[in-house]
């Protein structure tokens, strides 16, 4: 009862700790647009304060605050760029490297932008307000442009091994572009602001230009943040959504110093600072997360694999003992087999003998063939009961390998077949220097197992012919022994290696059904195989190996 109530309440305790899957701010998506929602309120807040004369004719943006922010943008910008271009890896979203190269080009038009300002010292040319604000319509176009591209783009890596550099080297040509007509061909630009008046036409539509495309990329990127959270994606997100705020405080401010113009940088630290953390995330964060999960993994797989060899030898020895246990069972079975079983079938047998030999002339024809019935069916029991017991040796008893004459064995095999029949003409054909490396003792049992049957389907066949040879395929010994006797319907042949099972019946051809098992209980022993073609009325053809494939078997014991 203990452990159960530990159980639960550490159960409860856990269920605790995990983010409510319905609260409105478990979704990152959701805490983004709640960020966003208490932005907005503060922006329109800040906007009725400026409206205020008594707050709008403030110098809230002096220089100096000016300078630190924008040269702390920079410095994001830079970063960004750094930590993108050197975690960069081809699997990777090309999103993410975009933006990151674009933000040097950024970072490089907002340095031009901090170092034109009014009342900065010369910057090649004087310092102006119009000079200050053409760096940064190019910058802020150049970002809104990227923005939409990654927004339009789908998440997929870059097309070719070279291509972050062709785009590095595109946003450096445009960053030379731009400090040239802004230093050396500034009467190419527009006018955009006019001392006394504030923003001219040109300028306030430029930024709600800006804000257009900043508004496409965000609605792009919103629908992908729904399907796919992501940092990266709600990150990108609120990062284009603030660039909108900062830009439209941008079109409202009338001196470069008053309530507007120090809300519209302050944004633009913020989205910058957002899109520092979805580049940081994608290339550093998220790539470690990953890196330190497999490495947990790996760690918990290496620690399963020792505490596996800590146990193996105690598994080895526990099956080594349950394997010894079944062979003793199989010993004592084999002999109770041997013993118990053979003396009422020795006394049956025994019987049935002196009962045909002292009393056949006292029973009918009937009673003489009952008899005789019981006198075959002991010898048959007997014959079973040594099959069997030859059976269970032959996977027990260890394997010597030697090099064997199979010729010298077919024909020793052979000559005792003629002897058991010698009324019977001679009808073994067999191949002179056969030799395999093998037991020589298993492989006789299969060899008379084989010619036995051989010898015994073949007997009706006046031309009987019984053909022991071996030839080689493919680097393969295969050893056959054929005849030309009753054969088989080859639609039964996979019953052929099953004890017990018979093609035949015992009237037509005598036999146990444990020959064919036990040759091929030889021939795997070996590491062979052994199959059969027949046809029906002439004869069959059992063949085997005696090793694997090119593969000759070692010699057990051998180390």
């Amino acid at each position: 009862m203990t452990t159960a109530r530990n159980q639960s309440c550490r159960i409860s305790i856990s269920m605790s700790r995990q983010p409510d899957p319905h609260s409105f701010i478990a979704h990152p998506l959701q805490r983004m647009e709640l960020m966003l929602c208490m932005l907005a309120c503060a922006c329109l807040f800040a906007g009725g304060l400026a409206r205020l004369p008594a707050v709008g004719q403030l110098p809230l943006m002096p220089l100096w605050m000016h300078t630190l922010g924008e040269v702390f943008a920079v410095i994001v910008a830079f970063l960004l760029f750094g930590i993108v271009w050197n975690a960069y890896s081809y699997e990777r979203s090309g999103n993410v490297v975009i933006l990151g190269i674009s933000a040097l080009a950024i970072g490089l038009l907002d340095l031009g932008h901090a170092l034109s300002y009014r009342g900065m010292p010369e910057f090649i040319t004087p310092s102006s307000t119009e000079k200050s604000i053409n760096f940064w319509l190019c910058a802020r176009a150049l970002e809104a442009l990227v923005l939409l591209v990654t927004a339009l783009r789908k998440p997929a890596p870059l097309a070719g091994r070279y291509i972050r550099h062709l785009l590095l080297a595109a946003n450096l040509a445009i960053v030379v572009l731009v400090y040239w007509l802004a230093l050396f061909r500034p009467h190419w630009w527009p006018h955009t602001f006019v001392e006394g008046t504030g923003l001219t036409r040109f300028k306030v539509w430029a930024e709600y230009a800006i804000v257009a495309v900043l508004l496409a990329g965000a609605v792009l990127l919103y629908r992908r943040s729904r399907q796919a959270p992501t940092p990266e994606n709600v990150d990108l997100f609120g990062f284009a959504v603030i660039g909108i705020f900062s830009e439209l405080a941008f079109t409202a401010y009338t001196t470069v110093h008053d309530l507007f113009s120090l809300l519209g940088h302050a944004l633009k630290i913020a989205g910058f600072l957002l899109l520092y953390r979805a580049a940081f995330v994608a290339s550093v964060q998220q790539p470690f997360q990953r890196l330190r999960a497999e490495a947990a993994t790996r760690r918990r797989a290496e620690g399963a694999l020792r505490q596996l060899n800590l146990t193996l030898e105690q598994r080895v020895a526990r099956r080594t003992i349950e394997l010894q246990n079944a062979n003793r069972e199989l010993e004592a079975f084999s002999y109770s087999v041997s013993h118990d079983l053979r003396a009422p079938l020795r006394a049956i047998r025994g019987f049935s003998e002196q009962l045909q030999q002292r009393y056949s002339n006292v029973l009918d024809e009937r009673g003489r063939e009952h008899l005789g019935r019981i006198h075959r069916a002991s010898e048959r029991m007997g014959d079973l009961i040594d099959d069997l017991l030859h059976l269970a040796q032959i996977g027990r008893q260890p394997l010597a390998y030697e090099p064997v004459d199979l010729t010298e064995l077919a024909r020793g095999v052979a000559a005792a077949l003629q002897q058991a029949d010698p009324a019977r003409a001679d009808p073994f054909v067999i191949a002179a220097g056969m030799t395999v490396q093998a037991d020589r003792q298993l492989i006789r049992i299969a060899l008379e197992n084989l010619m036995g049957n051989a010898w015994k389907f073949s007997a009706r066949n006046p031309a009987a012919r019984v053909e022991v040879g071996m030839y080689e395929t493919d680097g393969e010994r295969i050893v056959y022994v054929r005849d030309n006797g009753a054969g088989f319907n080859m639609d039964y042949a996979h019953k052929l290696f099953a004890p017990f099972q018979r093609l035949h019946s015992v009237a037509d051809f005598e036999g146990t059904g444990i020959g064919l098992a036990t040759v091929q209980r030889v021939v795997h022993r070996h590491g062979g195989r052994i199959w059969a073609q027949a046809e029906e009325g002439k004869g069959a053809c059992f063949s085997f190996t005696c090793a694997p494939r090119q593969a000759p078997p070692p010699r057990e014991g051998a180390s």
